[in-house]
């Protein structure tokens, strides 16, 4: 699956997270410098292709699945590892 930017953006900021931390939106708004709609679809591609997982409680967190952190590995998303 190829990312769009925002998509690379946001996956690279969880990546870098301990598997048990999160961030909010706005978290990953700050973090990136993207807005909140961005933010909104990245997160719903990312969680609906397995590679994010948010939180139910609110406000929600999001985090990197184990394959999400593989996926921001690849040599093409490289400079996004780590956002």
């Amino acid at each position: 699956m190829a990312f769009t930017e925002p998509e690379a953006k946001v996956l690279g900021a969880l990546s870098i997270l301990k598997p048990e931390q999160a961030l909010t939106v706005r978290q990953l708004c700050r973090t990136t410098g993207l807005p909140d709609s961005s933010i909104h679809r990245a997160l719903m591609r990312l969680s609906r292709t397995g590679l994010a997982l948010g939180t139910l409680q609110g406000p929600a967190r999001w985090r990197a699945t184990n394959r999400g952190r593989v996926a921001i590995t690849r040599r093409v998303y490289r400079e996004y590892a780590g956002a």
